[in-house]
């Protein structure tokens, strides 16, 4: 793990033109080395991923795109040209990861009033999101594989793609930016909302998932009538993988949740579906 740090900083200091030092690891995350580091005047961002990786240079694309949402999300500094030491540099978001004191249902009003507002944003030309079904043999997978064609994929807007509690920073019970951005693309609002749902379900509360849909719609003026169908699709992308999702929650200091709750909780939202 040091290597890999010491690797991204020299990335990021070659790119900056200038050198960095550490100041902090995130761990809510496994895609990407995310290292909060300074230049000696600015607190930056820096997030190398995997060799041959384009996710730098797709998020360098969506943060052009993001203006609107202020200081809120991060805003681009450098991103390498190149996939051979895919890093990009941002500005720092303010705030932390959700304490474990904040509720769930206030964690839930929170995040539906930022997600309705990236909805606001065109996703014209970012790629489509979801692009292929779900794969795997279990009853959820083979379920949305047979309901993927009758989809509705109308209304089509920038879509954040993991959208769960990790990804978005807090100060107390506010919510005050939402990071990660390298997975955004272009179609309906129910990828995101399920996504979101369903993490809320797997902190423990179905409940919460409830309240965030209702929270959105309320915002929206209207509901969203195929919920059900996104619901679907995001457990089928999570049955064969939500084990692997634990780091994650131990990096947002979730510690009461092992690998088996993990199981249990999506076992118990899927029976919902």
């Amino acid at each position: 793990m040091l290597d890999t740090r010491r690797q991204a900083l020299s990335s990021a200091s070659r790119l900056l033109g200038r050198e960095l030092t550490l100041l902090d690891e995130f761990t809510a995350g496994q895609h990407a080395t995310t290292l909060l580091a300074t230049d000696g005047e600015d607190e930056l961002v820096v997030r190398a991923f995997p060799a041959h990786d384009d996710a730098a240079l797709r998020e360098a694309e969506v943060l052009a795109r993001l203006t609107r949402l202020g200081t809120w999300v991060p805003h681009l500094v450098a991103a390498g040209t190149t996939t051979v030491e895919p890093v990009i540099i941002t500005s720092r978001v303010p705030g932390r990861v959700p304490g474990t004191e904040l509720s769930p249902s206030m964690m839930a009003t929170e995040m539906a009033a930022a997600l309705a507002r990236i909805h606001e944003l065109d996703g014209d030309g970012l790629r489509p999101i979801p692009a292929t079904p779900p794969t795997g043999d279990s009853a959820i997978a083979r379920r949305a594989q047979q309901e993927w064609g009758d989809l509705d994929r109308d209304d089509p807007v920038l879509l954040h793609t993991d959208f769960w509690c990790g990804n978005a920073l807090w100060e107390g019970e506010r919510l005050t930016g939402v990071v990660d951005w390298s997975g955004a693309g272009c179609g309906p609002r129910g990828v995101d909302l399920a996504w979101c749902r369903q993490d809320l379900a797997l902190l423990g509360s179905p409940e919460a998932a409830d309240v965030f849909l209702r929270e959105y719609e309320r915002i929206l003026g209207r509901p969203i009538n195929d919920i059900a169908a996104w619901d679907v699709q995001a457990a089928a992308r999570a049955h064969d993988r939500v084990e692997t999702w634990l780091p994650n929650y131990l990096g947002i200091g979730r510690t009461e949740i092992t690998a088996d709750v993990l199981r249990e909780r999506l076992d118990e939202w899927n029976a919902r579906l």
